[in-house]
């Protein structure tokens, strides 16, 4: 068996799950029904899921989670640069919210970073030719 090319689920192991379930909630993501207190989950349109989880439980098992850039983001991708501007014009208004950069314009497209109080790094972008499939899956040109 080949493992197929997807993504499914997406945990994050955090410090302070509700502090992280208040900020998807402020960006309108629907919690998902399961979803308890121990494991928050949201269900993205794209099909997707992410998760949140006591970092404390993958520590024992994994060791300490570093401080700082942990060598990944994670991305919203939009479908034009105006939508950029506009999400970076939202996520300014909620707490939590670290904006790292302004929208800036690239010849492949254009985005910005922000980081969350857990210290994730986001990116949200928008990839010149890109297309979006009736769930909102991201087809790169």
């Amino acid at each position: 068996m080949r493992l197929p090319p997807r993504i499914g689920l997406v945990t994050l192991a955090v410090r302070d799950i509700e502090r992280m379930a208040d900020l998807f909630r402020a960006l309108g993501w629907p919690e998902a029904p399961s979803s308890e207190p121990p494991h928050r989950v949201f269900q993205l349109t794209n099909g997707v899921a992410i998760a949140l989880y006591g970092a404390e439980r993958y520590e024992r098992a994994f060791g300490p989670i570093p401080e700082g850039f942990r060598g990944f983001t994670l991305c919203v991708n939009l479908g034009s640069m105006a939508e950029v501007r506009a999400a970076h014009a939202a996520l300014a208004a909620i707490p939590d919210v670290d904006l790292l950069e302004d929208p800036q314009e690239a010849e492949w497209g254009g985005g910005f970073s922000w980081r969350d109080p857990e210290g994730n790094v986001w990116d949200v972008a928008w990839a010149d030719g890109s297309t979006f499939d009736e769930r909102g899956g991201l087809t790169f040109p």
